[in-house]
């Protein structure tokens, strides 16, 4: 068992060194995984076509169609000026008579958006390449460096969001569900330690985009861009632009459509509205290109990372580490927080680690006597903690989307989802300790 714990080790700090590196992750995410099985005892060529190679298709076969879609429906707000529409809206009303959208105005308004919509159960994955052209155009109003987009996307989307009470994604989901309470379990800490970690994250985005203004960090005018644009003068109106937003949101939510054709509907319905966008054919084909070459890249990566699960999940140390936090001593909730924590940061993301520890934990935590709807609530805050390492999908889907590099964006996603979502998720569990009723 030990030698296999240092080899889970040792592959996710190779995969996320070489990827902080710019490695290729179909690469590093193959080399790591061969890591992690040679150190587990398992056959190297079966790890590696077998395990490896299975945890990737599985990934892609559920995962590829939200990527492209949600690609789409990105890139065709990018060219069309659907996104520039909506942000330059947005930041008139905002910024009222001020000459400049100031950096406190552009992220509270990323963060609104995102909460909304991810309230209105639009997955983040989704929401990365809908948010993206909007986050930038608004980082472009106020001059903030583009290579914090992903920690003011991710910040909001990434965090709070996917597990606060009620909230539709999987985090909120798979915890209550699994545990068997309502989605708005421990209502009351839930939104207490979700408010704290939203409003940790804007100050601390604020404060770190005035020092990189004040450093003489701007955003970068000839930098490449995340998504084809249109001229001043083919901007639709604003109106117009949000109504296939509230087309898949209402498709999605309402109706009840798969998020998928819900995207196909709001892909249709933005062509035609607006379609003056496009110049020629020849433009509509390339930001169809243009979005599978980026629905490609990012899913295949993600993919990576998800083979790489697969392989820690079967090696003997991962079986061992999970009957270990089950013998800890200590406040039973605080045992939980700290395994479901610790499952998270093995697993490689927050489904991952309430897949593999909700079946142990949850008997253990009953038997122990610990309020469930404690529980389920912070288990649901666990899985947004160390999932966002380097190696996260989300965060290469970010960076990818917003064209930037990871050395350079990683700090802010990184204070923002893992260090405030800790903070938060101890907060949350000391709430719930001295709330005997939640």
């Amino acid at each position: 068992m030990v030698v296999s714990m240092i080899g889970i080790i040792i592959g996710i700090v190779f995969l996320i060194y070489f990827v902080m590196k710019g490695w290729p992750l179909m690469i590093v995410g193959a080399l790591a995984a061969m890591i992690v099985a040679v150190f587990g005892g398992i056959n190297v060529v079966e790890g590696y076509l077998s395990t490896y190679m299975g945890g990737v298709g599985g990934f892609l076969i559920g995962q590829i169609p939200i990527f492209l879609w949600g690609a789409i429906f990105g890139e065709c707000y990018g060219i069309t000026g659907g996104a520039k529409s909506l942000a330059r809206f947005i930041a008139k009303v905002f910024k009222g008579g001020s000459e400049n959208l100031s950096p406190l105005i552009t992220i509270i308004i990323v963060f609104l958006a995102g909460i909304l919509l991810s309230y209105g159960g639009v997955s983040a994955i989704v929401l990365m390449f809908v948010m993206a052209p909007l986050t930038l155009e608004l980082c472009r109003e106020s001059r903030i460096p583009q290579y914090m987009a992903p920690g003011m996307i991710l910040g909001c989307i990434a965090t709070a969001a996917l597990a606060m009470p009620g909230s539709p994604q999987v985090q909120n989901v798979m915890a209550t569900s699994t545990v068997g309470v309502s989605s708005m379990a421990a209502a009351v800490p839930g939104f207490i330690a979700g408010i704290i970690i939203l409003i940790l994250n804007v100050i601390y985005l604020n404060f770190a985009a005035k020092k990189e203004l004040k450093k003489g960090n701007f955003y970068d005018e000839n930098a490449a861009t995340a998504f084809e644009e249109s001229s001043e003068e083919q901007l639709p109106n604003p109106l117009i632009a949000l109504i296939p937003m509230i087309l898949v949101f209402v498709l999605y939510n309402a109706v009840g459509i798969d998020v998928n054709f819900a995207l196909m509907a709001g892909i249709i319905i933005a062509v035609i509205l607006m379609h003056k966008g496009f110049q020629d054919m020849n433009s509509f084909l390339k930001c169809m290109g243009n979005a599978c070459t980026n629905a490609a890249i990012v899913s295949c990566g993600a993919a990576a990372v998800a083979g790489f699960g697969s392989v820690v999940a079967v090696t003997p140390a991962f079986a061992g580490l999970t009957e270990v936090l089950a013998g800890f001593q200590g406040n039973p909730l605080v045992v939980a927080m700290i395994a479901m924590m610790v499952m998270t940061l093995i697993g490689g993301s927050g489904p991952a680690g309430l897949g593999v520890g909700l079946p142990v934990f949850t008997p253990l935590a009953q038997s122990m006597g610990v309020n469930m709807n404690a529980f389920a609530r912070v288990s649901a805050f666990c899985a947004t903690t160390f999932d966002t390492l380097p190696t996260n999908a989300g965060f290469i889907a970010a960076n990818e989307i917003c064209k930037v590099q990871a050395k350079k964006s990683y700090k802010y996603v990184g204070i923002c989802t893992v260090l405030n979502t800790t903070v938060g998720t101890i907060i949350l569990c000391i709430i719930c300790m001295l709330m005997k009723n939640v």
